[in-house]
């Protein structure tokens, strides 16, 4: 009988720490399986059919609680797959991003990938270097052309005092064939 009572208080205390609607359920019916019975000297006596019955309860709620926690157990094992398939779902979909970011950010310039920032700064340097190179042509045709337009002036220059010259000389020698001609022609009078 003690083992009875021994049994009913640990199964009732397992059932305190249960659901709470089972629990007060449970409870209730135990309280009136007590009040109902009998007492013989300082022991309470039970009818085994009441006890069956408040067993075959207990043993009711326990296979529904264990069914509700294999459940719960079989949910939380589910979620934990899913939680761990889209675990990995997003590090590929991170992994994509990053990829396709990267791609993003890369262009390409005469096969050799660059970075945006590092093309933008390749671009500037060209377009600098290219002005630059632009000034400083623009300033040698400038000087170039001034050269060529004062040695052109030269030139000409040079060409018209040529020209005099030669104009002189051939006057200079024209003067000197008559003077050598009237020399000759005086020479020859002589000597005739």
């Amino acid at each position: 009988m003690k083992n009875l009572s021994f049994t009913l208080s640990l199964i009732f205390v397992l059932f305190f720490t249960s659901n709470a609607s089972a629990q007060e359920a449970l409870q209730q019916k135990f309280e009136n399986m007590l009040e109902n019975t009998e007492t013989y000297e300082r022991y309470k006596v039970i009818p085994r059919t009441d006890l069956n019955t408040f067993w075959s309860e207990v043993t009711d709620t326990l296979n529904q609680k264990q069914r509700k926690i294999q459940q719960l157990q079989s949910e939380t094992q589910d979620a934990k797959a899913l939680a761990q398939q889209a675990r990995a779902e997003l590090s590929d979909v991170q992994s994509k991003l990053d990829e396709s970011l990267k791609l993003n950010d890369t262009i390409y310039f005469v096969g050799i990938p660059f970075s945006k920032v590092g093309y933008h700064i390749m671009v500037w340097v060209i377009i600098i270097a290219l002005a630059v190179l632009a000034v400083i042509a623009y300033f040698m045709f400038i000087r170039s052309n001034s050269v060529t337009t004062r040695t052109r002036r030269e030139h000409e220059a040079l060409q018209a005092e040529f020209e005099e010259h030669k104009t002189k000389a051939r006057e200079t020698q024209v003067k000197l064939k008559r003077e050598l001609q009237t020399a000759v022609n005086q020479l020859n009078e002589r000597r005739s």
